[in-house]
């Protein structure tokens, strides 16, 4: 059976206020009951998934996040995690016990300068990385970096790229915003063309610097399928419970479409909810598929995460946006 993951929102509470964030990523409202995880732990591997990554909100904001990765560690599943850093120092001697089973942390790190990383996440975020980096470097725990691509540091990538490798980073992700009102109001995303400009730049970084530099999924393609969710090799888990399609797409407000949600483990099993979720898949890839085998697509929905965004209808409001270069992309 393949190796599958699953991304399991912890909380979407969070000790910073990001400018990039989702609507949802840092609310407040909770966190992840700790039966619901243990339910996942005990169905979750018949369905050939054998790897955890935690995410957030901040996941380390858990109040019982030790208490996780124990279980995790004693259920046999690998585990990393998306972190802004911030409370490493306060945790990282928790993960010594695991690092058997830890394939790596992931840092974001959305500037190469103080400055612009801290004008997107808040002042001495940027300080509080590079403490947890040289932790990392000084217990030998793996990590890497995502760079959310924004107007603010898109200038920035080729020295992004050259001081992750300096770091001793094992790789780093460069990634599109995913569109919010905040993120039209300020301004932070960048049009079309100027997304497939900075793909060409990070084509570059990848023959220039000795360490993997890659684009997360979202980036202009052919490929109808190109994302791990899409081809049933991820599945998300919000702190609500319910498996979702994308934590990208499970990230917006709550008064957006929620068909990419399958359905709550609190109120059914993992089984079913999985089986919700391969069925939602299905019905997704056949409409696609008629979509551009009709000749509709438009060339901005080579974007898959713009298509997805569409889909399930979590971009309607940007028609209030008519100055946005993509609201006139809204269907």
């Amino acid at each position: 059976m393949n190796h599958r993951e699953m991304l399991i929102e912890l909380t979407n509470r969070c000790n910073l206020s990001c400018h990039h964030c989702l609507d949802r990523r840092h609310s407040g409202d909770g966190d992840l009951n700790i039966e619901i995880f243990e339910r996942i732990l005990q169905n979750a591997r018949e369905h050939g998934f054998d790897h955890i990554s935690f995410t957030g909100g901040e996941p380390t904001l858990h109040p019982r996040f030790t208490e996780l990765l124990t279980m995790v560690s004693e259920a046999g599943y690998d585990f990393g995690f998306v972190t802004n850093g911030w409370n490493f120092t306060r945790i990282y001697e928790k993960l010594l016990p695991h690092s058997n089973k830890l394939t790596g942390i992931t840092f974001s790190l959305d500037g190469a300068r103080e400055g612009t990383h801290d004008r997107l996440r808040g002042r001495d975020s940027y300080r509080r990385v590079m403490q947890a980096v040289s932790i990392c470097v000084i217990k030998g725990i793996p990590f890497t970096f995502n760079t959310a691509i924004t107007s603010h540091n898109r200038g920035e990538l080729y020295e992004i790229a050259g001081l992750a490798m300096k770091l001793g980073s094992r790789g780093i992700r460069f990634g599109h915003l995913i569109s919010t009102p905040r993120i039209v109001f300020e301004n932070m995303d960048i049009s079309p063309v100027d997304r497939r400009q900075t793909e060409i730049i990070t084509c570059q970084l990848q023959k220039t610097f000795s360490i993997p530099v890659s684009m997360a999924p979202g980036y202009y393609t052919t490929e109808l399928f190109p994302c791990a969710p899409l081809k049933m090799q991820e599945i998300n888990i919000n702190w609500r419970g319910n498996i979702t399609m994308c934590c990208n797409l499970s990230g917006h407000g709550e008064d957006v479409g929620n068909d990419d949600i399958a359905g709550n483990l609190s109120e059914m099993s993992f089984s079913e909810a999985y089986g919700r979720l391969i069925h939602i898949n299905r019905k997704f890839q056949k409409d696609k598929c008629a979509l551009h085998d009709k000749g509709n697509f438009k060339d901005s929905d080579y974007f898959p995460c713009w298509y997805c965004l569409n889909y399930f209808r979590k971009v309607a409001w940007l028609s209030n946006y008519p100055e946005n270069p993509w609201s006139s992309l809204v269907w």
